[in-house]
């Protein structure tokens, strides 16, 4: 665990990440804590509320953070938060929990709520990056769409894009909400004394979610433009295939005749195999024109 604030017995933050039964049972027993809470942070899938308590007030969110494999994935947090002390709980490891140690003079110490506020403000950087990163890729998929270079890969980026960004929403909406509800509630803890920061918190996470719901609508118009193309290629290659048939089956017809063992007009003339090359040519010729007209091809 780690902690800051004063060098006293009782720092003015608690961080606990990916914590054992021994910790948790510490959590709850010195600094009063409901074990409920420490395990729903555990929780992979644990989707963002706010309860309190007689103790706390506890907010549960979610953070981005990136994989070893290099994928984007998010965790939940837990903050507690009364007047004296904020204690947070994640399974991951925190992306801000080094930049709010190192800027101390910023990060006061003794107020819980305002370093919960900066621990927001890095979450919300880092979900800045990686909606960058996902909005630049994007783009470049945009770029192929009318190239045909689009292949599985692709389509496979498309639902993790997705997935990510429908992940980043889940945890981004309900996160404005509740501090919303922190700041317009002037006995929550001292929230209302950090108005502007919280109000720049919520600014961020709404920008972050514009671009989440433009990138969302981005990936469903290549979607949408890319299956327009593929049908109207699709329609085009059997359009194609069916004439080739007709082509084909033209002199096959005429030869066909010519191969029966029964007697036929001409079948002893010497011109008559250039004479049915003629007419086959003719028949194909005409197909083809009829075809260019109609703008089959």
């Amino acid at each position: 665990m780690t902690s800051l604030g004063k060098t006293t017995a009782e720092p003015a933050w608690v961080h606990a990440e990916a914590p054992n039964e021994d910790e948790i049972s510490l959590l709850c027993s010195r600094y009063g804590l409901a074990e409920r809470f420490v395990r729903d942070a555990l929780d992979r899938d644990e989707i963002p509320r706010v309860e309190t308590d007689a103790n706390y007030i506890y907010i549960i969110t979610r953070f981005a953070f990136e994989t070893e494999a290099g994928s984007i994935e998010t965790a939940p947090i837990l903050f507690a938060l009364n007047h004296h002390k904020l204690i947070t709980v994640s399974l991951e490891s925190l992306p801000s929990l080094q930049e709010v140690l190192t800027h101390k003079t910023q990060a006061n110490g003794n107020d819980p709520a305002l370093i919960m506020l900066l621990i927001l403000l890095h979450i919300d950087a880092e979900y800045d990056r990686f909606i960058h990163d996902s909005s630049k890729q994007i783009h470049r998929l945009l770029a192929n769409v009318g190239k045909h270079t689009l292949g599985p890969e692709a389509f496979v980026r498309f639902v993790h894009i997705e997935d990510d960004m429908n992940d980043f929403l889940s945890s981004l909406g309900p996160t404005n909400t509740t501090l919303r509800h922190l700041v317009s509630n002037k006995d929550i803890h001292g929230m209302s004394q950090h108005r502007d920061l919280v109000n720049t918190v919520i600014l961020n996470n709404e920008q972050s979610i514009q671009t989440c719901e433009a990138n969302l609508k981005s990936l469903t118009s290549i979607r949408r433009t890319y299956t327009l193309i593929s049908s109207h290629s699709l329609d085009r290659t059997i359009k194609i295939l069916t004439m080739v048939s007709v082509f084909i089956s033209i002199p096959t017809m005429f030869f066909s005749m010519y191969g029966m063992n029964i007697g036929l007009p001409e079948q002893h003339n010497r011109q008559a195999f250039a004479g049915l090359m003629v007419v086959c040519l003719v028949t194909v010729l005409t197909a083809y024109a009829i075809g260019r007209k109609k703008r089959i091809f």
